[in-house]
């Protein structure tokens, strides 16, 4: 009797109709985040570039890291979802998957649902199975997914309810993202397509751009090779910088370092201030963002940078709203 109580608790638990949606860049009401566990221990000395790891984690130091910064989501009225309570089906997965702790790269929450990854085989492979399963138990209908074919697409960034953004790095093929352009503008208005290096360094459309309020982001502009603006009719090339500050918005260019110290990479809580690194940007940086009137709640990495992952790569958004 007592195993069916509890296989009760945990279906009522597991089933729920959460609000959802960050279009806009409202303040974060809640967040999916997977808090590593037994499968970091398939990251060896032999193995962990296979793994895209940049060195073996210290699992005891990256779990209480990432509690911690759970810990400090939830300080500043953020709801925080653990992946594993919402997921029944595709639970033996998780043991497989060290990455999956990076929950960023495998969808982002519009407000007409969720746009779902095609994660890159073999490190990251069928992570968005994982998360579909959780996204559908917390209530979150399915806008967009890769169905069959051989490729794979890891996110994209929204800026508006109109306008979304699409990276091509070296987790892109360029036909998916072809596919996703073609019917993602059945949704929004207009994509701005940036080729970009395929490199490990610009492994995601936020390595190189991300807001901090819908008039001010951080950029790093090198990397832009080759920018288009798609819409349902046309399609035209751009350049970025003064097609953004024609929008409104200003750019705060990083340098090199920190762009490889993942200085794009950061959690806005709201317009205006967000989470980051302590590490991730230089002293003249800081003092541009604070005559911005930006505030930065910092958070200081030792293990959990041993995969490579921001603070953003930890965040699967899932609300924002600007009342």
């Amino acid at each position: 009797m007592g195993c069916q109580i509890e296989k009760l608790n945990r279906d009522e638990k597991a089933r729920l109709n959460i609000a959802y949606g960050c279009d806009e860049l409202g303040r974060l009401k809640s967040a999916l985040v997977h808090t590593p566990g037994d499968e970091l221990t398939l990251v060896n000395e032999s193995n962990y570039k296979h793994w895209l790891y940049d060195e073996v984690p210290d699992i005891s130091g990256y779990v209480e890291e990432h509690r911690s910064y759970q810990e400090l989501l939830e300080s500043n009225g953020v709801k925080v979802y653990e992946l594993e309570d919402y997921v029944d089906e595709n639970t033996d997965l998780i043991r497989k998957m060290p990455n999956l702790t990076f929950l960023h790269d495998t969808a982002v929450i519009s407000r007409k649902g969720a746009i779902l990854s095609k994660m890159r085989p073999p490190a990251r492979e069928n992570e968005e199975v994982v998360v579909k399963e959780a996204l559908k138990n917390l209530g979150i209908p399915l806008l967009k997914e890769f169905n069959g074919g051989e490729g794979f697409f890891e996110g994209c960034l929204l800026l508006s309810k109109e306008t979304v953004f699409v990276a091509d790095t070296e987790r892109h093929t360029y036909p998916f993202i072809r596919e996703f352009i073609s019917n993602i503008l059945n949704e929004f208005n207009e994509v701005i397509y940036a080729r970009i290096p395929k490199a490990r360094r610009y492994m995601h459309p936020d390595t190189v751009f991300n807001r901090i309020r819908e008039d001010l982001a951080l950029a790093y502009l090198p990397a832009f090779e080759e920018t288009c603006l798609f819409t349902e009719d046309s399609r035209e090339r751009i350049d970025f910088k003064e097609f953004i500050q024609e929008r409104g918005m200003e750019i705060i260019p990083v340098s090199n370092s920190e762009q490889s110290r993942l200085a794009c990479s950061f959690v806005p809580l709201e317009s205006g201030t967000i989470f980051h690194y302590d590490i991730a940007l230089d002293q003249e940086t800081r003092k541009k963002l604070a005559s911005e009137g930006v505030e930065i709640i910092p958070f200081h990495p030792d293990a959990m940078r041993a995969g490579g992952g921001s603070l953003r790569c930890h965040t699967l958004r899932l609300c924002r709203r600007k009342n």
